[in-house]
């Protein structure tokens, strides 16, 4: 079986050379990014629109992960991985053509996961049959441009305004990668990104940062049902690719990449507080990070996180069926949440009884008119976050801040597939 996804057929990416490698390694390419009108359907109708305004609150917290000095970004960059796969061999999708959620039914299955992300145009949805193969989808809404990835070996979603130093860009897939994750480059200027950090690791804009941008894994059936106007990410027909079989396993079923303890390539430390593959909500708060394990937080549909600088809500909003973060101080005192007697997507909180929407609006009470402020979450795999982040802590859970225990055993590297 292939190295590493090793894709063959044209690039989706706008048309732009691929980079040569110079003796650092790096793209050397200076190129601007292609501006434009998104493709799209008819305009968000009045059901969506109420819908998306769900998704459209306030997002605060932190836009990207922590700075990083000079040694650390050097550091990061002696550790790039070169792979068989060459810069735009799997290729990043440039405005794609989408469908409807009725025609995308015809083809996806209720369990499938899914990517939702809001746009200024109303939200998209992104099947991860489709972005395995692409790991990189590129938008353009109005002036702006966006990026919506999805590394598969370390199971990261994140997305970014694309928005790189004074360029508005786009993103190419380099082929190498970092820890695991994917690495991408900036078609402005040819430098490269860590997909999970989003920060620029080495080329002229060393040490940049993207913005974030909320982005959801969830089902196709709770994503169809929750937003049954949002445009859906349409098949390609500019490639040939196996978009019906993933070539990591399945998310729908065991015994496969996903959920082994397989790692493709080596990373700093096996850190094994929690199995390599499962699926946490990293974030970064004050430079601190946190590791919110999903699977916990799902059991009982909500946590009041104490550990790091900051303390957090995550809760389970079964609309959309996706996990949210919220920063828990209200007006200057953090506040306590459960869910509503007989409700499972009302909160209140302990300290003045004040009943929440779920999207983080005091409705009712005393706190009438409060908001919490969303954090910007990164769905990864607990090998990947804990090989970039070895002092993150992880919650719900006792680890103390911040000091957490130190990783375990060096992770030897294994053959993709043989």
């Amino acid at each position: 079986m292939r190295q590493r996804m090793q894709p063959h057929g044209a690039t989706c990416a706008p048309c732009h050379h691929t980079p040569a490698r110079g003796r650092a390694g790096l793209p050397v390419r200076m190129q601007p990014a292609a501006q434009g009108q998104p493709a799209g359907g008819p305009g968000v109708k009045l059901v969506l629109a109420c819908l998306a305004a769900l998704l459209l609150l306030t997002v605060s917290g932190p836009a990207t992960a922590g700075p990083r000095t000079d040694d650390d970004l050097k550091q990061l960059a002696n550790q790039l991985l070169e792979t068989k796969v060459k810069p735009d061999a799997i290729p990043a999708l440039y405005r794609p053509e989408y469908t409807t959620t009725i025609s995308a039914a015809l083809s996806l299955e209720d369990p499938e996961p899914v990517f939702v992300v809001r746009l200024p145009d109303g939200p998209r949805i992104y099947p991860q049959r489709i972005m395995v193969w692409h790991e990189a989808v590129n938008e353009v809404v109005g002036e702006a441009t966006y990026c919506i990835t999805y590394s598969p070996l370390t199971g990261v979603l994140a997305a970014y305004k694309g928005q790189a130093g004074r360029f508005m860009t786009t993103f190419g897939v380099d082929g190498r990668l970092l820890y695991n994750n994917t690495v991408l480059f900036d078609r402005a200027s040819g430098s490269l990104w860590s997909q999970m950090l989003g920060i620029s690791i080495e080329g002229p804009l060393r040490g940049k940062a993207l913005q974030r941008i909320p982005a959801w894994w969830t089902t196709w059936g709770a994503a169809r049902a929750a937003l049954p106007e949002a445009q859906v990410l349409a098949t390609p027909t500019a490639v040939r690719r196996s978009y019906g079989k993933d070539p990591y396993g399945s998310y729908m079923l065991p015994g496969n990449y996903y959920d082994d303890e397989r790692i493709m390539h080596p990373v700093p430390g096996l850190d094994r507080r929690m199995k390599p593959k499962t699926r946490i909500l990293g974030v970064d708060m004050q430079g601190q990070q946190v590791a919110i394990d999903i699977a916990a937080v799902r059991k009982d549909g909500i946590a009041n996180i104490e550990q790091g600088p900051v303390p957090l809500l995550a809760v389970v909003d079964r609309r959309m069926d996706i996990i949210r973060v919220y920063d828990r101080m209200v007006w200057g005192k953090p506040a306590t949440f459960s869910f509503k007697k007989g409700s499972a997507n009302r909160l209140v909180d302990a300290e003045s009884g004040s009943e929440w929407a779920i999207d983080g609006k005091a409705e009712a009470g005393p706190m009438k008119g409060a908001v919490l402020n969303e954090v910007v979450a990164v769905d990864a795999m607990w090998f990947a976050w804990s090989a970039f982040h070895p002092a993150t802590i992880v919650a719900p859970g006792t680890d103390a801040w911040p000091a957490p225990p130190k990783p375990q055993a060096t992770v030897p590297g294994l053959a993709p597939f043989q």
